[in-house]
């Protein structure tokens, strides 16, 4: 037993099991097994640009970031004797609506499941972000959040059984390569210009612009800075000759924006401003865009979007982007969508964020999930 352990109620009746905080970087190596472990179970995609599978660089990084800002006590650790049989974590950020979100991460390995221990971590986030959000942010809206994939069956159980209900649901969509792309069109008085470093936070602009107001009050809309993005984009990673940028003049209008890492792409931006749309501006950027890919052999290449769900569970917005013998869906299974004959095909995949309402005593809230993130706005 370690001396650092965690106290927690209605502790799970297994031998030798016990909580602790993360110790830093020396736990980079059991918590990446975590997720190796559960890769086949979970039926998580080798190939998703959005699924939760951290590198072990990246989960270094994050476990050194967490020590060195004091925020160590965000991450709880499940450990069996010596082994580590799962973790959770906490991270927050506020969106347009005023509301303050706590998105609560965890995982716990296949064999170890059914006995408790992610309910009790569930339980545990929610206790921490509770004390998190008194303290931060007295008298301020809070929310709780999570997120499961369709393919994450007990993921789902688990929220669904403790209140929670999806929010919205991110659709993974991949290129069919075999596809014939149409020939671009752009509409009158729109040229398309090589990528310079000044037209950076014009870009950002533009895609700010494209998000004002996509949601009633700010619902799901996290709050935006040019700048900051703008910063983002000169990132070593970033290769903007792949990018597709409409001007009208010397306005930028709409862009369409691809990141290519470890031989495949994401397309991780695809907006135009509103007074631009309906001409098909964004279906011809992300043809140039995708014709770019091809003729650099890039054949593996994702894309993401999303359902919005009204608190009855219907479907309220859809945005769908692109051209959809373009596009598929993956593995989708829809949850809380009150028309189930929609029928999707068994290719499809999702992401389900989801929220529970009425978590804080004394006050209403309205708790949802959702994790940083862009949305494609045609």
């Amino acid at each position: 037993m370690t001396t650092d352990t965690i106290a927690l109620p209605n502790m799970p009746a297994i031998a030798g099991l016990h909580f602790r905080p993360i110790r830093g970087e020396e736990d980079t190596e059991a918590l990446y097994a975590v997720h190796t472990g559960r890769i086949a179970y979970d039926g998580v995609d080798p190939l998703s640009t959005f699924e939760d599978v951290p590198s072990q660089d990246s989960l270094r990084a994050s476990l050194s970031h967490a020590v060195t800002t004091g925020q160590q006590h965000q991450w709880l650790v499940a450990q069996v004797k010596e082994r580590v049989v799962g973790y959770s974590q906490i991270e927050n950020w506020s969106e347009d609506d005023g509301t303050w979100v706590y998105l609560i991460l965890g995982w716990v390995l296949p064999e170890w499941r059914g006995q408790g221990i992610g309910t009790a971590m569930l339980h545990w986030c929610e206790y921490t972000a509770r004390q998190l959000a008194t303290t931060q942010h007295p008298g301020e809206k809070f929310e709780f959040a999570a997120n499961a994939s369709s393919t994450e069956k007990d993921t789902t159980t688990l929220l669904l059984n403790k209140g929670y209900s999806a929010g919205y649901t991110v659709l993974e969509m991949g290129w069919n390569n075999a596809a014939a792309l149409p020939v671009p069109t752009l509409p009158a008085g729109i040229k398309v210009r090589p990528v310079l470093p000044e037209h950076y936070l014009p870009i950002a602009s533009s895609i700010g612009a494209a998000y004002q107001n996509e949601y009633a009050e700010g619902r799901f809309q996290e709050t935006f800075d040019p700048v900051d993005y703008a910063a983002g984009l000169s990132d070593p990673k970033h290769d903007p000759t792949l990018w597709k940028i409409a001007w009208d003049g010397d306005q930028v209008v709409g862009q369409v924006l691809s990141l290519v890492e470890n031989s495949q792409a994401e397309v991780f931006e695809v907006s135009v401003r509103p007074a631009w749309r309906r001409q098909k501006l964004a279906r011809t950027l992300l043809t140039c865009a995708l014709q770019e890919l091809r003729e650099r052999g890039v054949e593996v290449v994702r894309l993401h979007n999303e359902y919005i769900f009204d608190w009855d569970g219907r479907i309220r917005t859809f945005n769908y982007p692109v051209n959809s013998r373009a596009f598929y869906l993956l593995n989708y299974v829809p949850l809380c969508m009150v028309n189930n004959s929609n029928t999707k095909s068994h290719n499809d995949k999702s992401r389900n964020p989801f929220r529970v309402p009425g978590r804080k005593r004394g006050s209403e809230i309205a708790a949802t999930t959702g994790c940083p993130r862009r949305h494609s706005v045609i």
